[in-house]
């Protein structure tokens, strides 16, 4: 997740409560308000923080002091960066940014955010909630608090399509933006920090044609066979593999269409789902409005992107005729790090990338939909971590623990023989071993 502080907002003395103005600083999480705080509930999250997780705190970004006399607008300015720094360096700790404490923190500063923006400063003890499959089928459910956490929301979701509870980590909600009723577009997972229903009244400001989906949310495909032989998964399935093959119908020719087609009107969905997982696109996100600096020639160039199995794929396009003219490839396990750079001219997303034995490069995607692709590079790594240390099912995004006092970091430990393993580099002397760095 990328957090930042884009700015803050003034309140008077005469709109202040306490008679006594203030400064709120806007928290904007991959790119959306998500909340405003005043630096004295900042600085209290961070002693709660201090005092729970000592140990994990110790390579935090130090929190801005408290200063006696009231701030210039230059010093507002340094505290706001501080903090912007401050609450990036925490959500790359595992542990905190899965702990109860800072879900419920954040959960609980959208809602106080939210009810001070609303007029009436007051919202419906039930609602009905409204989610969408990727086929745009709606489902309601009754009975929901406007409160309500995205964990508590897609438990609800999994209990009324009947779905048992061991698959819960397989499925998540997503924001997408519906244009003209016929596309969906994806905007970013829901996280256990918000309430889907606030979220998607603070998302309307920007987009107006958003809606919630309920769809499948890991990336190792070898996952679907688990789901072939349930009536009801195999059929989600079926709309996901519909979706992908749409998706991508433009951009990858082939003669599986004419088939897939008869599959659907018999609906056979095991056969349907055999034949789209050899599509070159199945379980991809296409991102289609993004560029990167040709690693030949240097010039920036119009690219199709493609996230899934473990890599990131640059279609360049020729200008010409609209076609790819170009593959570029990046496999998720060469790339040492990264980051989303948000300014008013550009915004992109940097990674350093291995692209041979001793030879680390910097590589910018520039896309409105940088906080995605992080997102989605954070969560296919956290896969590949989970099934290295024996997981055999999926990582669920949600997981919040609610122990707080035995918790890892949640990454694999190198013992310091695989260091040196690392280190001299036999990976690429030899070829392959991609998976292991």
């Amino acid at each position: 997740m990328y957090f930042s502080i884009p700015d803050t907002t003034e309140i008077s003395a005469k709109r202040s409560n306490t008679q006594h103005a203030y400064t709120l600083f806007n928290i904007h999480i991959n790119g959306i308000h998500h909340c405003s705080l005043r630096y004295s509930q900042l600085r209290a999250f961070n002693d709660e923080l201090q005092r729970i997780f000592p140990h994990f705190m110790i390579n935090i970004q130090p929190f801005p002091p408290k200063k006696l006399f009231h701030l210039s607008l230059r010093e507002t300015d340094e505290r706001r960066l501080l903090l912007e720094r401050y609450l990036q360096s925490i959500v790359q700790n595992k542990s905190l940014i899965s702990s109860s404490y800072l879900n419920n923190f954040f959960l609980n500063a959208q809602r106080e955010t939210i009810l001070n923006e609303c007029i009436e400063k007051t919202f419906p003890e039930k609602i009905s909630f409204t989610f969408h499959l990727l086929n745009q089928h709606e489902i309601t459910i009754n009975n929901l608090s406007p409160y309500d956490s995205t964990n508590i929301v897609l438990d609800a979701c999994i209990q009324k399509m009947q779905i048992d509870k061991e698959y819960l980590a397989y499925f998540s909600l997503f924001l997408y933006e519906n244009k003209n009723q016929q596309q969906l577009n994806l905007i970013r997972p829901l996280f256990s920090f918000e309430s889907p229903y606030f979220s998607l009244i603070q998302t309307k400001k920007i987009i107006e044609n958003i809606c919630i989906v309920f769809k499948k949310s890991y990336w190792d495909l070898s996952y679907d066979s688990k789901l072939l032989d349930n009536r009801r998964l195999c059929r989600l399935l079926f709309i996901q593999s519909q979706y992908d093959i749409e998706q991508s119908k433009d951009y990858y020719p082939s003669d599986i269409y004419d088939q897939l087609e008869n599959y659907n009107q018999e609906n056979s969905f095991k056969e349907y789902i055999s034949l789209s997982r050899t599509s070159k696109f199945y379980g991809y996100i296409l991102l289609k409005e993004c560029s990167i600096n040709d690693l030949t020639s240097e010039r920036l160039s119009r690219c199709l992107l493609a996230i899934g199995n473990n890599e990131l794929i640059c279609y360049l396009y020729d200008n010409e005729k609209n076609l790819f003219s170009k593959e570029i490839l990046f496999k998720v396990t060469r790339i040492r790090c990264w980051k989303v750079n948000w300014t008013e001219q550009d915004l992109n997303i940097a990674f350093e990338y291995l692209m041979k034995k001793d030879t680390l490069q910097w590589i910018i995607i520039h896309t409105e939909q940088a906080a995605l692709v992080s997102t989605c590079l954070q969560s296919m790594i956290d896969e590949i971590l989970a099934k290295k240390a024996g997981g055999t099912s999926p990582v669920s995004a949600l997981y919040v623990s609610n122990d707080q006092t035995n918790l890892s970091n949640g990454l694999t430990t190198r013992t310091k023989s695989d260091l040196d393993r690392l280190n001299n580099n036999k990976l690429f002397d030899e070829g392959g071993g991609d998976d292991d760095l």
